[in-house]
């Protein structure tokens, strides 16, 4: 099986070892000495470790921004009475989204450069293609030309969603606190929304007396958008470190230890096996085509896609499911109720996420969860629209049982995109092949993009039906996709295997030792 290992190995002879029993007093004394100042020493790394850790979480929210720079492109196209009204809205909402997904399938490619020229440009470069696509979109008028926007976006900013988790995995050194690491995203992401108060208040605070303005409403926010990417952007330049070991220091590094353990088990002993290093060049990383030939990584993925299709295609359709009446097989929620409510249950099950995903994964691993949680969807969508309408003669009630389900959903989103990156920084043999691996989890995001085509399927067929036939039959497709979804689930293995997920000769070692014994004597 594989995944991350650290070995610990003596280099005193096991039959010496009784020599070492009685130490002076004054070699304790200076060993206490010694650990003190060990102690001492680890201080700045740690402090640098936290320093590189917060770097990449802001790192993260400049990709919450940007996707939260949507709200004001669809104010100007969507007038406030039918914000989340109909399917129309929910329709072009959701093209936007898809543009936006298509163009986040770009972080394949952006992994697989990760592992070639470091994390660290392939960032920079990201922060600052988000900082130009932000002030670009303000000068988008109409559906093409927001559309078009849309997707550059998406292409620029999955380099954050793949540096960021790839470089989370590369500085956490237990699995406990990986699992720690990653839990917080969520809550980070919900940090995003900053991004469109900040637009908001840029944009009342300027006139909008000059031509420009007139000529460009959304103009105003977008510069705020891109003038706090800029801002990350230009500390991370600064501040950020590569996390990538290099792979010539690597092994320069790895050949001075290695010879440094291999004189030592030679010396005083000329009649036993001389132990000699034998140096192998480092492999390319493993390439895309030798991933996706595994069999366990590609149910993985086909599990997460499915269950990205389901949950982006409820967040499209929640305007219209949502602002819909309980006897029609909605939710019943207030238009200008539904917004403050989504952002917070999003915050509640951040902590809900961060409390109970590391724990979990502690006592029972990852596999357990992520199943429970993939079983939870189907029944969610099922039980949602019944409930609705059974209390559909008290509102509160009704109100309830909504927000309950839209935490529920979101809670279960969240734990399952944890536990789905979890799964898939197992899923690499080393470092060096970690960018790749995350750069495939962006598949996924053809499959959000499809979100598109429910949506749309309903838009068209909305004339010919009721609004209470057609919401029970999104109802029911969710719930299809969810049980589609929960049975790969229980096909999901935990970490790949050899032989039968990657073949013994795409995994070597760097260098090894070689025995030979002496029998002159």
């Amino acid at each position: 099986m594989l995944g991350f290992h650290r070995r610990t190995r003596s280099l005193i002879p096991v039959k010496d070892l009784g020599k070492y029993d009685k130490v002076e007093m004054i070699e304790e004394e200076r060993g206490l000495d010694d650990e003190v100042d060990c102690e001492m020493g680890m201080e700045a790394p740690a402090k640098t470790h936290q320093k590189q850790l917060t770097l990449i979480y802001i790192i993260f929210l400049a990709e919450a921004i940007m996707v939260s720079s949507l709200q004001p492109q669809l104010k100007m196209l969507i007038s406030n009475d039918d914000f989340c009204g109909n399917l129309s809205t929910s329709y072009l909402r959701s093209v936007l989204d898809c543009a936006y997904a298509l163009g986040g399938t770009a972080g394949i490619f952006w992994g697989y450069l990760a592992d070639r020229v470091g994390r660290r440009p392939v960032a920079l470069m990201g922060l600052f293609g988000m900082s130009t696509c932000c002030l670009s979109m303000g000068f988008a008028t109409d559906v093409v030309s927001c559309t078009i926007f849309r997707f550059i976006a998406g292409l620029v900013s999955s380099t954050v969603m793949v540096t960021t988790l790839t470089m989370i995995g590369d500085i956490s050194v237990s699995h406990t606190e990986r699992a720690r690491n990653v839990a917080r995203l969520p809550l980070i992401a919900l940090c995003g929304s900053v991004g469109p108060i900040i637009q908001g208040m840029v944009a009342g605070s300027i006139k909008a007396s000059g031509a420009i303005w007139q000529r460009f409403p959304t103009l105003s926010s977008q510069i705020a958008c891109g003038s706090l990417v800029l801002v990350i952007a230009v500390t991370t330049c600064v501040m950020l470190e590569e996390t990538l070991p290099m792979q010539s220091q690597s092994s320069s590094n790895t050949v001075d230890i290695d010879s440094e353990k291999a004189a030592f088990l030679n010396a005083g002993h000329l009649n036993e096996p001389c132990i000699r290093v034998v140096d192998f060049v480092r492999p390319e990383p493993i390439s895309i085509n030798q991933f996706i030939q595994a069999p366990s990584l590609l149910v993985l993925l086909s599990s997460f896609s499915l269950l990205s299709l389901h949950a982006s295609t409820f967040d499209v359709l929640l305007p219209h499911l949502g602002h819909s009446s309980t006897q029609h097989g909605g939710m019943g929620i207030p238009c200008s109720w539904l917004g403050f409510i989504v952002l917070v249950v999003r915050g509640i099950a951040g902590v809900v996420i961060l409390r109970t995903i590391p724990q979990a994964v502690e006592k029972v691993g990852l596999l357990r969860p992520y199943r429970s949680i993939s079983l939870l969807f189907p029944s969610l969508y099922s039980i949602t629209p019944l409930l609705a309408a059974l209390v559909a003669c008290s509102p509160i009630f009704t109100a309830l049982i909504s927000t309950v389900a839209i935490f529920v959903k979101h809670a279960l989103t969240g734990g399952a995109s944890v536990l789905v990156a979890l799964l898939m920084l197992n899923a690499t043999p080393d470092a060096f092949s970690a960018g790749t691996v995350i750069g495939l989890m962006q598949v996924a995001s053809l499959f959000k993009a499809l979100a598109v085509a429910v949506s749309g399927a309903s838009f068209y067929l909305s004339s010919d039906f009721s609004v209470a036939t057609t919401n029970y039959a999104l109802w029911t497709i969710l719930a299809l996709f969810g049980a589609v979804g929960a049975a790969l689930a229980w096909f999901v293995r935990e970490r790949p295997s050899v032989e039968r997920d990657f073949p013994s000769e795409v995994l070597c070692w760097e260098t090894c030792f070689d025995a030979e014994r002496n029998l002159e004597a």
